[in-house]
């Protein structure tokens, strides 16, 4: 294949093998199986399955393309509360929206027989 686009890359699936990552890259097979030989290679992971070497395309598809517009990952878990950006919400305004609890009326009680 002579130009590798995101799609591509992407449609090898989970992994790929060195003689395809060298064509990706441009160089020759032999420069790629030398430098994770070597220890050198750092631009993706390295899956070694007894004899066979395999490169994770996630990790090709992330080095090469920059991540697309829209597609940064929305935490499931929510996260501290983000309302000192707001100049309306300020500390002592309770968070009833959100139900997070502000840093200040946080008290630690020793436990009982302690």
């Amino acid at each position: 294949m002579s130009a590798w686009t995101r799609e591509a890359v992407e449609a090898l699936g989970p992994t790929t093998d060195v003689p395809t990552v060298a064509s990706i890259f441009g160089v020759n097979k032999d420069t790629v199986y030398g430098q994770i030989r070597r220890g050198e290679w750092t631009a993706t992971r390295v899956l070694t399955l007894g004899r066979k070497i395999k490169i994770p395309t996630r990790d090709l598809v992330a080095l090469l393309y920059a991540p697309e517009p829209g597609s940064q990952v929305i935490p499931t878990v929510p996260s501290q509360c983000q309302h000192a950006e707001y100049s309306q919400v300020t500390a002592h305004t309770p968070h009833t929206s959100c139900g997070c609890t502000p840093v200040d009326s946080a008290v630690i009680r020793p436990l009982r027989g302690a």
